[in-house]
């Protein structure tokens, strides 16, 4: 978004896992993105709404918002995901604009049940499949692509900053089937 000439603020929603955090900074300063964080343990929705706000008020194009670390399986912190909604919801009414599920595709069936979940709880528009660029190769993609209302919209191939990418479904399978890039031809 920056190397097309997008103002991008990321805010690191998950203020429980203070790695997540320094993790996600050094993320933002590679891309040239603003960055917006509190201390361990700080509200999240607290920090996603001022975040907002400063956003709206200084321009900026995009907002980016992590909320890394929400296990479907822990209410609570689904409950502080679907409360982060709330409250962006107060300084405009459409936003959240897209949310995104990042799904690791090591974890194999996992990532349906994740889909399954959160696209039921937190209105998934669109899905990220990450690290396709393992010995996993993303077979578990095609079930979560079947059992999701929400399109892949991008797939992460490797740990640089170019490497998350737009989804093409054809040149996927494609590589799933271990055939050259029609380019290649």
């Amino acid at each position: 978004l920056t190397g097309r000439g997008a103002k991008v603020m990321i805010v690191a929603g998950d203020t429980f896992r203070a790695a997540a955090r320094e993790q996600l900074k050094v993320w933002a300063e590679r891309a040239g993105a603003h960055f917006e964080s509190r201390r361990d343990g700080a509200d999240a929705a607290g920090l996603a709404y001022d975040a907002f706000v400063r956003a709206k008020a200084e321009g900026f194009d995009v907002v980016l918002i992590d909320t890394a670390g929400r296990l479907q399986n822990k209410s609570a912190l689904m409950d502080e995901l679907l409360k982060i909604v709330r409250v962006l919801k107060k300084v405009d009414p459409e936003a959240p604009h897209e949310t995104l599920l990042v799904l690791d595709a090591t974890v194999g069936r996992n990532a349906l049940e994740q889909e399954k979940i959160f696209g039921r709880t937190a209105y998934v528009s669109g899905l990220v499949m990450t690290k396709l660029d393992g010995t996993a190769r993303g077979g578990v993609l095609v079930p979560v692509a079947q059992a999701s209302d929400a399109p892949i919209k991008l797939i992460g191939v490797g740990e640089g900053i170019e490497d998350l990418q737009p989804f093409d479904a054809r040149a996927f399978a494609r590589s799933l089937m271990g055939l050259p890039a029609e380019d290649a031809r």
